[in-house]
């Protein structure tokens, strides 16, 4: 009987191990995920990838601070071109704009125009942000909002 005891002794030991090894990963890839940030999703007919900026928690930052901050660890390559009014990007992983193609941004299914992107546009993690090599229209190489 003693024998069975310890036995069952080891078993229910060794369940609980399981059960907190088992709970333990799932908080780490919950915090992995919390951690991951902002999420970019950029495409063209050359490429599609997916970028993180690491942002604690809730905290909102500016798209165009974003943008220039994973550009200056080139993780994507991005170029940009700044007027008094406006920003605009013009090249991300070697793939340009063009008198019939332009970078568009989406943030949450809405466009961001050059001119909103220079005002500011604040972002956080819960905020869907794409990126699209686009067709655009353009009066005096700048895009205008009659973009097929």
């Amino acid at each position: 009987m003693n024998v069975m005891n310890g036995f069952l002794f080891r078993i229910l030991l060794l369940c609980v191990i399981m059960f907190v090894n088992c709970t333990s990963g799932l908080q780490r890839k919950r915090n992995s995920y919390d951690q991951e940030g902002i999420h970019i999703h950029v495409s063209c007919s050359e490429f599609e990838e997916s970028f993180y900026y690491p942002t604690p928690f809730s905290e909102k930052k500016d798209l165009l601070q974003v943008f220039a901050e994973l550009s200056q660890k080139e993780n994507p390559s991005m170029r940009f071109i700044s007027t008094n009014r406006t920003e605009e990007i013009m090249t991300i992983n070697g793939a340009s704009n063009s008198w019939k193609e332009g970078w568009v941004i989406y943030v949450n299914g809405e466009k961001i125009s050059p001119v909103d992107l220079k005002l500011g546009v604040r972002v956080g993690k819960e905020d869907r942000i794409e990126i699209k090599l686009e067709k655009v229209e353009r009066i005096f190489g700048q895009p205008s909002e009659n973009a097929n």
